[in-house]
């Protein structure tokens, strides 16, 4: 109710606004109208009437009237009619008011042409008067009777009179300027009118929405009163009805907070929430049963945590109980656990070392090759097998009344850290569902965690029990040997130190193999980089900086390429781990860090732990080091064509870095990965520019007037330029490439065409500009100009042949023309000789 009222209201203000814009609209539209025409109305008139007043007084002056100036009264009533004519047109501001810029074409022609007419005007009006100026001179001659005396004196009166010509053309001007300004009058009141009209249209517009509106209100409010009338009833039916519905939502949600998830809602009258509630109960009987997932899987990790901790008797004991708990929580009919055995040299097998089925032991002894069967598949390949059709020979599920193979197979390797201690298989007359597939990956990766630390402990173990042997031996013999007591309590004490040590070189050792498999596994997917592998330099060495600053964890890493004369590094790329930036293009040289580059030309590996006092380090303290607060540092040389090329150089700040023996390798492997990325870039570079090259070849082979081809040493065309893949039939010089002569238009003299390039290739002699006569099938003759050279390697070995040739038919045509007509010459030079003597 409340927003129907908002947008009535609003729309009543928004009528309301409307009608008053357009009434706003009229009446502004009405005073810019008024404002617009008034000069334009007052123009015409006042120009007219200007205009005639000037005409009149010229004629008066004309006539003789000395009290009339020419340049005053006359000139200045032209120029100022001008002028007022010239800022109309313009759209200024004059005495008759300010003229806006008009948009009517029409107008501005009409102004225009009267501005022509009344310089016209003007121009005749001074003419006029500079003639009569001139020629109109008063003089008086004496008039003589026949007797010779003097009669009476007359005046006369030379030049323009009226009807002159001069006078004619000055009213015929005069007239084309009233016509103008009459035309101009009668297009202004016209565009007046048509002003009024527009005005006119849109006050009756303006009239007739008032009445519109009103009686839309009238009826809008008649309508809003009778339909809050039926609202009430409306209301009170359908709050009946919303009781009703409140009665079973309660009933819907209280079920669901007692968790029935089975529980159905009564049809309410709004659907819409019907099937609302019905979809939220489907979501949180499936978010209950995510859980109860969810929960059995985290109980189920929790339990096999719990029996990995307590269990630690025997491994038999261990492996016991974590097949019987794996078999029971999944609730699987059987299985089994194979771990590998490294006792049996160079032979790995997969023993059987528990089982379980039916709530009973089954103790077996079997051993599996790496490899054979499913369960060998596994372990090789280090991923689940989950198997719906089992053979019926593979496996069979027994107790004492018969038995029957399983409907469903799971085999998971034990793997942890990338490594594989062994595979657990589960069958089930049931099928296993994804998550309970997960848990037991999941079950599988702590066994095989617990599996590597068992096997540690119980190598341990066994040292242990061999060192209490011998103590008690030692002891039995106590009296016997009584005089080398402190002898062997001085062994005994070396045996604890030793056991220590071997304990610490054991921790030492397994701390190093994760190093390196987590280095391993980095340099694994540096090798894979899209970068590194397509020589795409700067970033792969981007790449390859920050991946050695995480995994090193340096503060800084870089790449420097040394000079071919050894005399200066620059830095390629430099990395910056606490900015994640990049810098490049800073330089050292040799001459001002002489120990480092000297160390750098042995190829050494520079370790610095302490980079203020290496020798080969030290001489960057003062103005490197101390800035940077660089404490350590490890330089490794990159290597291409067997000379180095540059190093990777780790610096750590703030503090001091004790460099491994697995952080050198791994940036030797960095250091060949950088080499890689090296060398396929300038290989990248220089088939660029071969291309580039062949290019510009080909540009310069198709620009000869010649054809020109080239083939390898089995004949096969390998390249040609445009004039010879016009005769060959062949769009370019690339659709020739593996063909032979057998493929082209002349393959009817293949042969002949093959046998001599084979006797220039084998002689090692140049064919040049032999002339060859060819008669086609129809007995026409052409002449071709042909070259031919062997192409030799760098080696003296022949691998091709370039031939060219032109056709010369023409020429030759010309040349036995010419022979004709000179023997014709000299048979007539004979005759005539002969005719002389």
């Amino acid at each position: 109710m409340k927003n129907r009222a908002l947008k009535y209201t609003i729309a009543f203000g928004v009528i309301g606004l409307i009608i008053a814009i357009l009434i706003a609209y009229v009446e502004r539209s009405t005073v810019a109208t008024f404002q617009k025409n008034l000069p334009y109305i007052s123009l015409g008139d006042n120009i007219k009437n200007r205009v005639t007043q000037a005409h009149l007084w010229f004629e008066e002056l004309m006539a003789g009237d000395a009290s009339l100036n020419f340049e005053r009264d006359i000139l200045t009533v032209f120029a100022s009619s001008k002028e007022i004519l010239q800022t109309a047109y313009d759209g200024k501001e004059n005495e008759l008011g300010k003229f806006g810029k008009s948009n009517d074409e029409e107008t501005q022609v009409i102004i225009k042409e009267s501005i022509i007419s009344l310089d016209k005007l003007l121009a005749t009006a001074k003419e006029r008067w500079k003639f009569k100026q001139q020629h109109v001179t008063t003089a008086t001659e004496p008039v003589l009777d026949s007797t010779g005396a003097v009669i009476v004196t007359a005046t006369v009166s030379t030049g323009e009179e009226a009807g002159g010509e001069l006078d004619q053309e000055f009213d015929a001007n005069y007239q084309n300027f009233q016509k103008k300004m009459d035309e101009l009058i009668v297009h202004i009141n016209a565009s007046v009118k048509s002003d009024v009209t527009y005005i006119d249209t849109l006050s009756w517009i303006s009239i007739i929405s008032l009445i519109v509106a009103f009686v839309f209100l009238c009826v809008l409010l008649y309508r809003l009163q009778s339909g809050s009338d039926k609202m009430v009833t409306e209301n009170n039916a359908r709050l009946e009805e919303q009781s009703k519905d409140v009665n079973a939502l309660t009933g819907f949600v209280e079920s669901i907070s007692a968790g029935d998830y089975a529980v159905e809602i009564e049809k309410l009258a709004d659907e819409s929430l019907s099937n609302t509630l019905i979809t939220m109960r489907n979501k949180l009987r499936n978010n209950a049963e995510d859980d109860r997932k969810r929960n059995w899987s985290t109980t189920g990790l929790a339990q096999i945590g719990e029996i990995l901790r307590t269990s630690t008797t025997s491994t038999e004991e261990l492996f016991d109980n974590i097949i019987k708990f794996v078999v029971k929580y999944t609730k699987s009919n059987q299985g089994g656990l194979f771990i590998l055995n490294e006792d049996n040299g160079t032979e790995n097998t997969l023993d059987l070392v528990a089982c379980y089925a039916f709530e009973r032991k089954k103790f077996l002894k079997k051993n599996v090759a790496i490899g054979e069967g499913l369960v060998g598949q596994c372990f090789m390949e280090g991923a689940r097998i989950y198997l719906l059709e089992v053979p019926q020979e593979y496996i069979s599920i027994t107790s004492g009344l018969g038995s029957s193979n399983p409907n469903a197979l799971l085999l998971v390797p034990l793997k942890v850290n990338e490594r594989i201690y062994g595979v657990i298989e589960l069958a089930t007359f049931g099928q296993y569902q994804e998550y309970e597939i997960d848990l037991v990956e999941k079950l599988a990766e702590s066994i095989a965690s617990t599996i590597s630390t068992v096997r540690a402990n119980e190598s341990t173990r066994i040292l242990l029990e061999r060192t209490q042997q011998q103590a008690e031996e030692m002891r039995a013999q106590e009296e016997e040997m009584r005089q080398n007591m402190e002898e062997l309590e001085a062994t005994q004490e070396e045996m604890r130190r030793k056991e220590k040590h071997i304990q610490s070189m054991l921790d030492d050792e397994k701390l190093r193999n994760e190093v390196s498999q987590k280095n391993r596994k980095v340099l694994m997917e540096l090798t894979k980089n899209r970068d590194v592998q397509s020589g795409n330099w700067n970033a792969a060495l981007e790449k390859i900086t920050s991946t050695i600053c995480n995994q090193l964890h340096v503060s800084r890493c870089s790449v420097w390429s040394l000079s071919d004369l050894k005399n200066r590094l620059k830095n390629e790329k430099l990395h910056i781990l606490r900015d994640r930036t990049f810098e490049s293009g800073n330089e050292l040289l040799a001459k001002d860090y002489p120990g480092y580059f000297e160390a750098l030309t042995r190829e050494d590996v520079i370790v610095a732990n302490d980079a203020l006092t290496n020798p080969a380090t030290r001489e960057f303290a003062d103005g490197y080091f101390n800035s940077l607060d660089i404490n350590s540092l490890l330089d490794v040389p990159f290597f291409n064509d067997g000379r180095i090329a540059g190093v990777i150089c780790c610096e750590q700040q703030h503090q001091q870095k004790q460099w491994t023996e697995e952080d050198i390798e791994f940036l030797k492997s960095c250091a060949d990965l950088v080499t890689v990325a090296y060398n396929t870039m300038k290989i990248n570079t220089m088939i660029d520019s071969l291309n580039g090259a062949q290019e510009t070849l080909q540009t310069i082979i198709d620009n000869i007037p010649r054809a020109v081809f080239w083939k390898d040493k089995d004949l096969r065309f390998q390249g040609c330029n445009r004039i010879f893949a016009s005769v060959a039939g062949v769009r370019s010089h690339k659709d020739l490439v593996g063909h032979t002569d057998f493929d082209m238009p002349w393959k009817d003299h293949a042969e002949a065409y093959r046998a001599d390039d084979l006797t220039v290739m084998n002689s090692r002699k140049s064919r040049l500009d032999l002339e060859e006569k060819n008669v086609n099938s129809n007995g026409e003759i052409s002449w071709v100009l042909t070259s031919k050279v062997p192409v030799m390697n760098q080696h003296g070995e022949v691998v091709a042949v370039l031939g060219m040739f032109e056709d010369i038919t023409e020429r030759k045509r010309k040349e036995a023309d010419i022979e004709s007509k000179l023997n014709e010459l000299e048979q007539l030079k004979k005759m005539l000789e002969s005719r002389t003597n």
